[in-house]
């Protein structure tokens, strides 16, 4: 019974990816024997190069995920991944704020538009959609993480955390910052 649903799906996922390349006439859209994962992320990822059907594409990947019953978070991840992996990044915007809490939150897009090299603009779109109390220590995080060293240090002080304004003070290379630090680890 399992093996036989195992080899059936497998083989219903190798049609699929077939008729995903005849239908967009492309080999990358879906490559063949990935997992159903990979092939999602090479759909949305393909909508980088063929923005006219990008809504249909996006769909295809939608329809793909119900059929082999992907978990939402799962697909949430795999989405953040393709957008920024192709530089999607009005898409990732539009996905970020298609719902009021996304079911992995907002850290996973910040992540991916600082990797990306996004603009600090960019960047805070997504780190001020991180108010919860438990938040702080992400948006520290965050912070270090794009060398936002003024903001690294205003959430440090905000948690009450003279560890964290250390290191912002032994990290960061700007003299007024490192000032700013020695006067809230002595005050």
């Amino acid at each position: 019974g399992f093996q036989k649903s195992c080899t059936d799906e497998q083989l219903d996922l190798l049609a699929d990816q077939e008729q995903l390349r005849r239908t967009y006439g492309a080999y990358e859209v879906a490559p063949p024997s990935s997992s159903v994962t990979s092939t999602i992320l090479s759909i949305l990822k393909f909508a980088a190069s063929e923005p006219r059907s990008a809504h249909r594409i996006f769909a295809d990947a939608d329809k793909m995920a119900k059929k082999y019953k992907v978990p939402e978070k799962r697909l949430w991840y795999v989405k953040v991944r393709a957008f920024s992996e192709s530089g999607q990044w009005p898409v990732l915007r539009n996905f970020a704020d298609s719902r009021s809490k996304p079911p992995i939150g907002m850290k996973p897009f910040a992540l991916a538009a600082i990797k990306g090299g996004q603009s600090e603009v960019e960047i805070m779109h997504y780190i001020n959609r991180m108010q919860g109390q438990a938040d702080g220590e992400d948006r520290y995080d965050l912070f270090c993480e794009a060398g936002l060293w003024k903001r690294a240090l205003e959430e440090a002080v905000k948690l009450g955390d003279g560890r964290r304004i250390a290191h912002v003070r032994s990290v960061c290379n700007s003299p007024d910052i490192q000032r700013l630090c020695d006067k809230y680890i002595i005050g």
